[in-house]
């Protein structure tokens, strides 16, 4: 159940960027999964029948219903990432947590000269900033990420950043973990490895097949996995969108935090459209405008009382 609910809050964070965080015990992985790519040309404002990607909007909308040690928990969360010239300037988000007031933000992001990213600030309904991440850059190279939620510092860090070969090595100031990210010869993320010290806590190995999509991912450690990715034959139009800053997507997560659920959704060449995680084999519902873009991708997940999870996905284009 653990690495269950911790994919989905992986999925649901990465677009938002982790907006506000959420208690730390609830964040497990969930196994994002769904249906059939059944070529179907669903409605919706999917831009015109060009074989032009050029996106405008995505969202993406997540239903959350679990048992938390018989405690009942819903959490919805609603995105809108706003896409110019393929790079993501903005996310309108609503949070609703069962039990508690709905909160809006809307994030912002800023670069530098060079296009990368150097800061996504949040702000609420209210005009009142909530958190805030900050990337410094040394020879173009991210150097250090701070994030700081200003109502309760317990989530906030300071990570930092050293290069050798095809090696990361993420230190987290006031900590004993280090992390290491291995990149291969098309700067791919090919491992990543959480260290205690010097003992390996987590360790997750990522292969890739001739086409450019993730084949597997195998993790030990705290959270053993053993997944494999399926993928249609269409372009997927959110790699060139989130390849922008590509290494920031890992290099600002958690050391347990999967990595190979994030290069399927958002990094392969493909649409994700089916996986098997730990022997339990899933596919996703996918429709296509005429000329075969992708317009929306829904993923209903059932375990009965322990967890429920509805994932929607909607393509915009620039008409």
């Amino acid at each position: 159940m653990k690495k269950l609910v911790f994919i989905l809050f992986t999925l649901a964070l990465i677009t938002s960027c982790e907006n506000e965080p959420i208690d730390p015990g609830l964040i497990g992985q969930i196994d994002d999964t769904g249906g059939d790519d059944d070529g179907g040309d669903d409605g919706g404002d999917d831009g015109s029948d060009s074989s032009d990607l050029t996106m405008e909007v995505y969202e993406l909308d997540t239903d959350i219903s679990l048992s938390f040690f018989g405690f009942p928990i819903r959490t919805i969360t609603n995105s809108d990432i706003n896409i110019s010239d393929n790079k993501i300037q903005s996310s309108d988000v609503l949070i609703e947590v069962e039990g508690a007031p709905a909160e809006t933000e809307t994030q912002v992001y800023t670069r530098n000269t060079e296009g990368q990213i150097t800061s996504n600030i949040s702000v609420n309904s209210g005009g009142v900033t909530t958190n805030e991440y900050i990337i410094t850059y040394s020879e173009g190279r991210i150097s250090q990420i701070t994030y700081d939620y200003f109502e309760d510092d317990f989530d906030d860090y300071v990570y930092n950043f050293t290069y050798e070969g095809n090696v990361i090595t993420r230190t987290e100031e006031g900590s004993t973990i280090t992390t290491e990210f291995t990149l291969d010869g098309f700067d791919r993320i090919i491992k990543k490895e959480s260290f205690d010290g010097t003992f390996s806590i987590q360790s997750e190995d990522i292969t890739y097949n001739g086409a450019g999509n993730i084949n597997s991912s195998i993790g030990s450690g705290e959270i053993d996995t053993n997944n494999t990715y399926n993928f249609d034959d269409n372009p997927n139009p959110l790699q060139v969108v989130y390849g922008d800053n590509y290494l920031l997507n890992f290099l600002a997560d958690d050391y347990s935090d999967e990595v190979g659920p994030i290069i399927a959704q958002f990094h392969s060449t493909n649409n994700w459209n089916g996986a098997t995680f730990n022997g339990d084999s899933f596919t996703f519902d996918l429709q296509y405008n005429s000329v075969g873009r992708i317009i929306s991708r829904d993923i209903d997940y059932d375990f009965g009382a322990e967890l429920m999870v509805s994932i929607d996905e909607r393509f915009n284009y620039q008409n």
